[in-house]
């Protein structure tokens, strides 16, 4: 094997490991799902499928979701203070610590739970202009929470891989 393959063979391995992600966990009940996904200022990412809604037009908040896997998952937590009232909450995310990893409170900059939302159909991430609580979720929506980086979810480390292999595969097409 060339010194070239090798390299590509070692950036391609060094992409998928280079943040630990845990298998994607389903929770809640019910005719709909939305994603959540969740990384951590270590890099460890969650992935969370939340079921809800007993018709197919049902929906629930970004706020819902996250207390779903609260009450559900007995390794996570999550902190908030609520800005509102009990009839019409505002949530405001502290800090969520699941399977062993934290990260919570303001540490100047970016150091805070940024909020990222993708419907249905989209294909980009958005940062909303309202709070979790008046996010309106429906079925095949997804919802981000990144600690400490201000940019939008990254992809999946299956999709860098296979990113990264299309790349390698243009590199030696070209120059092959």
């Amino acid at each position: 094997m060339s010194s070239g393959r090798i390299m590509n063979l070692t950036i391609v391995l060094a992409l998928a490991g280079s943040s630990s992600v845990a298998a994607p966990v389903s929770v809640g009940t019910g005719v709909n799902w939305a994603e959540v996904y969740i990384e951590w200022s270590d890099g460890f990412i969650g992935e969370f499928e939340v079921c809800f809604g007993q018709s197919s037009s049902d929906t629930v908040t970004g706020a819902d979701l996250l207390l779903t896997l609260d009450s559900e998952l007995t390794d996570f937590t999550l902190a908030y203070t609520n800005w509102g009232t009990v009839e019409e909450p505002d949530l405001f995310v502290d800090s969520i610590q699941y399977l062993g990893h934290y990260s919570g409170g303001y540490g100047g900059g970016e150091d805070w739970w940024h909020y990222w939302i993708r419907d249905w159909g989209d294909t980009g991430w958005t940062s909303p202009l309202y709070g979790v609580s008046s996010r309106v979720v429906g079925d095949g929506d997804m919802d981000g929470w990144i600690y400490g980086r201000g940019g939008a979810p990254v992809p999946e480390p299956a999709t860098v891989v296979l990113l990264a292999g299309g790349v390698i595969l243009l590199r030696r097409r070209r120059y092959g």
